[in-house]
């Protein structure tokens, strides 16, 4: 199971490759550009703090969950919800081993953002599971750059 948490420490970063087209929202108090995310991870009956996870992605408003592709996992959102400045998103994972599942939501303020992300990562046989609770912030570094679009 060990193994899985620290994939689940990369979960930040695996969303957005595996998610569907998501809608655009104009009215999202969001400036588009590149973003620094900082995460820190909660694990229950963790005897251990996490490290805290920092990651960067070009958020535009047709792309508006923070998280970058980086997981063993097969991993996809199945919902998303857009509500003033908030976005929600529901999220599934899986391979040969465990299964994952998790909620997220964050709010925009303009160039700032807060939110988290709560998931239960459970071995495929059932017999074990752990629940992480992921407390994210974000803030606008600068302009998104052509590069930075190409690697989406």
């Amino acid at each position: 199971m060990n193994r899985y948490l620290w994939v689940l420490v990369g979960m930040l970063g695996m969303a957005a490759g595996a998610m569907a087209a998501e809608q655009s929202s104009p009215n999202v108090n969001v400036v588009e550009g590149y973003w620094d995310t900082l995460v820190n991870v909660h694990v229950e009956g963790g005897a251990f703090p996490v490290p805290a996870i920092k990651s960067s992605k070009c958020i535009t408003r047709d792309d508006l969950i923070p998280t970058t592709t980086d997981s063993r996992m097969n991993c996809r959102i199945v919902d998303k919800a857009i509500d003033g400045d908030d976005v929600s998103w529901r999220l599934q994972c899986s391979d040969d081993k465990a299964v994952m599942e998790g909620t997220g939501k964050i709010t925009y303020r303009g160039e700032i953002y807060n939110g988290e992300m709560n998931l239960t990562l459970s071995q495929a046989n059932g017999n074990r599971s752990v629940r992480m609770r992921y407390f994210m912030r974000g803030s606008r570094a600068r302009a998104c750059e052509a590069a930075d679009l190409s690697q989406e």
